[in-house]
């Protein structure tokens, strides 16, 4: 669930021109929050003005709301389960308060809504640090950890000229299922694991042979998954002068889809990966067209 917007009474509150020195400093005139503060300062200042018993009774309803809103906006991003469960206990302590004085209901469903969804998370996240600890005492790392020792490992040997050895390693970490293993969060890690296998075949054994390769990552993916976007001009460059330019392309333009999905395609590429876009166009206008099946 989205945390809801700041409530319309607590807006009023703080563009009314009557708002307490305690908080001046957390707001622009236009009632946004400064550059310098954030809704943990306004959630703790709130806590001691109303503990400080000088809180006119008029105000004492909204002033608790703006405290309960600073105490769930402040865990937005879902770090720690402790905060997360803390914060939203006082929440509901303020939105009680809030409503014992004045504050409508129709102004603080979506909060009660929100930390009711912020204890469960807290809940979630308790049990998957539990869980997490459990793995590395019986593995020594996490699944991802596992993953980087065993990528890493595989780096050195394939650098020493132990390129079976090394494949073999790659190949391993490709070949695990990316949806339903304990290493299901570990996809970007799996991903590599298929970049460098197609890597060796395109260096190595020749375009076909990396076109079997990316095929079988591409399934092994379901489809289009694959590569990871922060892994496509990494793995463009790697794939330049190799006769990929059908495999290049199919890069180019998933990335470009996928930018603007999330509504970033208007902004620029880095200046290596403007590089990398440059040589790969040309490669591509300069080959005569091999169709993907």
């Amino acid at each position: 669930m989205d945390l809801p917007s700041v409530p319309a009474s607590v807006t009023t509150w703080i563009t009314s021109g009557k708002l307490p020195s305690e908080f001046r400093a957390f707001f622009t005139p236009a009632g946004e929050l400064t550059d310098e503060a954030d809704w943990s300062h306004v959630a703790s200042s709130v806590d001691e003005y109303l503990a400080s018993g000088e809180v006119s009774e008029n105000v004492r309803g909204v002033v608790a709301l703006a405290g309960a809103y600073g105490c769930l906006a402040s865990q937005e991003d879902f770090m720690d389960p402790d905060d997360m469960k803390e914060s939203s206990e006082r929440a509901v302590e303020l939105l009680r308060e809030a409503e014992a004085n004045g504050v409508d209901e129709g102004e603080t469903s979506e909060l009660w809504w929100y930390s009711e969804d912020l204890r469960s998370r807290a809940a979630e996240f308790s049990e998957y640090e539990a869980e997490m600890h459990a793995y590395v005492a019986k593995h020594g790392a996490t699944p991802w950890g596992r993953l980087d020792a065993k990528l890493g490992q595989a780096h050195e040997l394939y650098s020493a000229g132990e390129r079976a050895a090394a494949r073999a390693l790659f190949r391993e970490v490709a070949d695990i299922n990316p949806w339903e293993s304990e290493f299901s969060g570990c996809s970007d890690r799996i991903a590599i694991g298929w970049c460098r296998l197609l890597h060796d075949a395109a260096h190595n054994d020749g375009p076909e042979a990396a076109r079997k390769i990316w095929q079988e990552a591409r399934a092994h993916y379901l489809a289009a998954k694959f590569p990871h976007t922060d892994h496509a001009w990494q793995l463009i460059e790697m794939l330049l002068g190799t006769g990929l330019p059908d495999i290049i392309e199919v890069i180019i333009r998933e990335w470009v889809e996928a930018a603007e999905q999330a509504g970033t395609s208007e902004v620029p590429v880095t200046e290596d990966q403007h590089r990398i876009f440059q040589l790969a166009v040309a490669e591509i206008e300069g080959s005569p067209s091999s169709p993907l099946t």
